[in-house]
């Protein structure tokens, strides 16, 4: 396999949408979305442990090669496209309406912090195969920073819920 195909075949670019939609989002969400609010009061480890796994989880990705052509990786595409549409509709009603039910319960404001749960699995459901030759099952590494990841991003979503 080429270098070029390798590089295309990589699990980073399942992450193009959900960045996108994050920075599209992020400046309308409301001020306890935004970074001055978001990250005042946050236990400094709770922060790392958050930051560091994110970085990890997204810096993995790279060497996992996604690929649809088993049943299951089909069904890791098909979970990913409903968890990114998700995550994209829960922000969405957030900015269209702010002070609403959805925007203000826990459900609704802990949504862009949840939600990414489901494309998370997707993409692990897709990338089951190495780039790196000896390492197996990248997935379950990979699912393993991801849920570090989101129980520190959940975490810290709902302490800044409990300040609203």
């Amino acid at each position: 396999m080429n270098v070029l195909r390798t590089f295309l075949r990589s699990c980073i670019w399942l992450w193009v949408p959900p960045l996108v939609a994050s920075f599209a989002f992020w400046p309308k969400l409301g001020s306890a979305y935004q970074p001055e609010f978001f990250w005042r009061d946050i236990p400094v480890l709770l922060g790392m442990v958050e930051n560091v796994a994110r970085i990890a989880t997204i810096s993995f990705s790279v060497i996992m090669l996604m690929s649809w052509r088993t049943p299951r990786q089909r069904l890791g595409l098909w979970i990913y496209v409903i968890g990114i549409s998700l995550y994209v509709a829960c922000q969405w009603i957030i900015v269209l309406n702010p002070t609403g039910w959805w925007a203000t319960s826990a459900l609704g404001f802990l949504a862009p912090a949840y939600t990414p749960a489901i494309w998370l699995l997707g993409i692990g459901m897709m990338g089951n195969q190495s780039m790196v030759g000896r390492l197996a099952r990248p997935h379950f590494y990979f699912w393993g920073l991801a849920g570090i990841f989101l129980a520190a991003h959940i975490s810290h979503a709902y302490l800044v819920f409990t300040r609203l």
